[in-house]
């Protein structure tokens, strides 16, 4: 069993993340994250579900959420997943040893401001785990992290 990276267009509305969480919770299959984000397209979201399944059981779990009432449209990607970690550090003037650090761990700081550093990490959960924990001081300020695909992407439209 492997982890595959689902992409559900839906409906804005909460309850079709609940009813999704809903069916998701009575198969088999476990859930390693889950994310919903707002989209370019009004009252389109998009949640992001990285599941563990079973490659004969994909097609089944696609069509049966496709009829679950709000959901739009499912891509799933076959192929290695990487996480993509955003950082919030303090920026002050002991600085110095926090670059070096993360410098060693192939980050790139993508705004610096007076007071604040955002630093974007894209690797294996591992890699962004073990960074995580050699920053996790009170010069860190947020930290969120959500799943990315490489790989083929396979899509399915609920056109019926």
């Amino acid at each position: 069993m492997t982890s595959k990276l689902f992409n559900i267009s839906c409906s804005s509305s909460n309850e079709t993340l609940v009813k999704l969480l809903l069916y998701v919770s009575k198969t088999e299959h476990n859930i390693c994250t889950m994310s919903q984000s707002s989209t370019d397209v009004q009252d389109v979201k998009l949640i992001t579900l990285e599941l563990e399944i079973d490659a004969r059981s994909i097609d089944t779990f696609i069509e049966e959420i496709l009829q679950l009432d709000g959901v739009l449209d499912v891509a799933v990607s076959f192929g290695s997943v990487l996480h993509i970690a955003t950082y919030q550090m303090r920026n002050d003037s002991d600085n110095i040893d926090t670059l070096n650090l993360i410098k060693t761990h192939n980050t790139q700081i993508i705004n610096i401001e007076a007071d604040k550093l955002l630093i974007v990490h894209i690797a294996s959960e591992r890699d962004i785990r073990l960074l995580y924990n050699k920053l996790d001081n009170d010069s860190l300020l947020s930290f969120c992290q959500q799943p990315i695909a490489i790989g083929q992407s396979l899509s399915w439209d609920n056109v019926g």
